[in-house]
């Protein structure tokens, strides 16, 4: 089985596991029936989110699944068990520029440098406070074919993404390398997976993500194997009407 082996390390994404059909994808991969989630537009007042840090960190599903638009939810860290125990957060710059989120380097996210973020200005992250990793998982509504985000964070870390079916099973992972801010928004980790991917779980040290992207299944389609048998029949009842449309006649002539 041949896998897609490349360097994390230079931002490139390395696919492991999984059936034959899983395939590493690029934005442009995605068809007209996409959708995206930017993590704008949200605030501590709305139901389910409290202020993390400042006014603009927030904490969403303090009590629940936090449902995002286009039948995405966040699904754990579920409650929210705040920022700074590994929960994720939305970090809005245009709610204000009163947190920085320093991931080392040229990877300092204030509000001079958030023009950087791939969506706006809000994108949703987490980070471990100890030696580990912190996780966000988002379930879909839905079987999705195709799933992926704009990634990066600490420097020298690298992001996993694994997507599972809607019955549990591990269907693919992948991981990216962090870049600097002005790379951000060309640092695309996606995963498409004709299984169906029903749940997708991000998981660094210290990282943030922007664009969600996903799509759906298309309607189905008869499989291939059955076309011929499809159009045979079509065919038997053409002729059924015509031979009863012979008869038909036959009477009138009699």
């Amino acid at each position: 089985m041949r896998r897609l082996l490349l360097l994390a390390s230079l931002g490139i994404p390395i696919l492991t596991g999984g059936p034959a059909w899983a395939t590493s994808i690029g934005p442009g991969a995605f068809g007209p029936t996409q959708m995206v989630e930017s993590f704008e537009g949200h605030t501590a007042t709305e139901a389910n989110m409290t202020l993390a840090l400042g006014v603009s960190l927030l904490s969403p599903g303090t009590t629940s699944a936090f449902n995002f638009a286009g039948g995405v939810s966040l699904t754990s860290p579920i409650p929210n068990p705040g920022v700074f125990n590994d929960g994720a957060f939305i970090h809005d710059f245009a709610l204000g520029g009163d947190v920085t989120n320093n991931w080392g380097g040229t990877r300092v996210l204030n509000a001079a440098s958030s023009a950087y973020i791939p969506f706006g200005k809000a994108y949703l992250g987490a980070f471990d406070g100890g030696a580990g990793n912190a996780s966000i998982e988002f379930t879909f509504a839905a079987d999705m074919d195709r799933v992926g985000a704009y990634i990066t964070g600490v420097t020298g870390s690298t992001v996993t993404m694994s997507v599972y079916s809607a019955s549990g099973t591990l269907l693919e992972t992948g991981s990216i390398g962090t870049v600097d801010l002005p790379l951000w928004s060309t640092n695309f980790l996606g995963i498409e997976n004709l299984a169906g991917i029903r749940r997708v779980v991000f998981s660094g040290p210290d990282f943030g993500l922007d664009g969600l992207t996903f799509e759906p299944h298309p309607l189905a389609v008869p499989e291939l194997g059955t076309l011929p048998s499809l159009a045979f029949g079509l065919a038997g009842l053409l002729g059924i009407a015509v031979l009863g449309r012979g008869r038909e006649t036959a009477k009138v002539r009699r």
